[in-house]
């Protein structure tokens, strides 16, 4: 029986995060165009053509400290008892979200509409939100404690990663049968 349990999270391009993209993606366009209009309004007519590709490469290089940070996925790594998550932008630069004992999870359980409602009524001081999609199936939580707060992690989970959750903190464990034996 395996002990680790690695695997990644694309974030689908829908609702938020779609618009997001499609609203940068303009500005891209638009902060070109006003660039070129200002170099053309302001600049001497022998120095339009370099001030035009130095405007088009500030553009470019915009884009390029910035488009990664809408291409989000989710690592999560299950090993020697620990949940963690790291969050990668754009393939390349990658940030630790969340590091986690799983025996001091709180719940670790299926989000519902059932989780939903009583999740809203607890004191959650931190979020992390991190799954494909808000609709997602496949959608647990947990709520831990961190730094004196107390926290809750949204996560897609794969049946190997809800066997080892399962193993490593049984009592904290809330899930559906069905979904335990991806029925």
């Amino acid at each position: 029986m395996n002990t680790t349990c690695e695997y990644i999270i694309r974030q689908k391009n829908e609702g938020g995060t779609l618009i997001r993209k499609i609203v940068v993606a303009i500005s891209y366009f638009l902060l070109a165009a006003v660039l070129i209009f200002l170099v053309l309004i302001f600049s001497p007519y022998v120095f339009i053509i370099p001030f035009i590709l130095i405007a088009l490469a500030f553009v470019a290089l915009i884009y390029f400290a910035t488009w990664r940070f809408l291409s989000v996925e989710y690592e999560i790594v299950i090993a020697g008892g620990d949940l963690t998550v790291t969050t990668i932008y754009g393939r390349s630069l990658r940030k630790r979200t969340v590091n986690v004992s799983i025996s001091s999870i709180i719940e670790i359980g299926e989000y519902g509409d059932g989780a939903y409602e009583e999740i809203s009524k607890l004191s959650l001081q931190k979020n992390y939100i991190c799954v494909s999609s808000l609709a997602s199936p496949d959608m647990y939580y947990a709520i831990f404690d961190e730094d004196k707060d107390r926290s809750i992690l949204y996560f897609d989970a794969t049946s190997e990663a809800i066997a080892l959750l399962k193993r490593h903190n049984g009592g904290a464990f809330r899930a559906s049968e069905k979904r335990m034996n991806n029925k």
